[in-house]
């Protein structure tokens, strides 16, 4: 089982756990070939966020909320309805801002590996 998660959006608490280790590398991957890595990162807006999901075609968007959300069992904690995009009537943005909360919980971590500096240029390596 992975981490708890909780995400508050618009006055609303929506919470699940974070994906096996496997799905987490696999939204990696879809990040990466995606150019959201850097949008995941710390101090990026939840506009910056919103705009980065809506920006994904129609495959990486529903790939990605199969692993963050489904497999993430994410739900409104106010009545545990299960999230989809439907439970985000006439305010749809908020979905793609939850998906990129739940990718960022789930990559966030990727993050440690530059310590000293944002591109990670003078952090200390670690392989040798």
């Amino acid at each position: 089982m992975g981490r708890r998660i909780e995400i508050e959006i618009d006055g609303a608490t929506y919470s699940g756990v974070t994906a096996s280790a496997k799905d987490q590398v696999e939204m990696l991957q879809i990040s990466a070939q995606a150019g959201l890595l850097p949008l995941l990162g710390e101090g990026v807006t939840p506009m910056g966020i919103t705009v980065a999901m809506a920006s994904l075609d129609g495959v990486k968007t529903a790939r990605l909320k199969e692993l963050c959300i489904v497999k993430g069992k994410i739900v409104r904690d106010s009545d545990g309805v299960p999230v989809a995009e439907n439970l985000f009537q006439d305010a749809a943005h908020n979905f793609l801002l939850l998906l990129g909360c739940a990718l960022k919980e789930n990559v966030g971590p990727f993050w440690q590996l530059s310590e000293q500096s944002e591109n990670g240029a003078g952090a200390t390596p670690i392989i040798q």
